[in-house]
């Protein structure tokens, strides 16, 4: 059995892997079907699978490229399990010139019937 860090690098590696190819249904599929995004900076919490992928979708429309997360510590204890990293993006302006930005992340997830992990809270600054 995997530990909870190497299963949740995984869960990452398919977050970016969808985002990055604007996957955004792949992406619904890393969440619990009642899970809340709360995006930064004090967005509104975007709860529920349809509407996450569809947040998702539309920041692929509006050009973030280049996601990235990375993580720096992830601890499970029974059902649930946290991280805690880092995220990193990119678009590129009406000139041309990329910009970078990012920030730190924290997700809690919930161990699911079939053993897998489903993010339920998701929020980062």
């Amino acid at each position: 059995m995997a530990n909870i860090q190497t299963e949740i690098t995984a869960i990452n590696a398919k977050f970016d892997q969808a985002f990055n190819t604007k996957k955004a249904a792949e992406i619904g599929q890393l969440y619990d079907v009642n899970a809340a995004v709360m995006p930064a900076p004090a967005g509104e919490a975007v709860l529920g699978r349809p509407a996450i992928e569809t947040f998702f979708a539309g920041l692929m429309s509006a050009g973030v490229i280049d996601h990235q997360l990375t993580l720096v510590e992830a601890v499970e204890d029974g059902n649930l399990a946290y991280q805690r990293g880092h995220w990193s993006g990119a678009m590129i302006d009406r000139q041309g010139v990329r910009q970078t930005f990012g920030g730190n992340v924290h997700l809690v997830y919930r161990k699911q019937a079939d053993g897998g992990w489903k993010a339920v809270t998701h929020i980062w600054n």
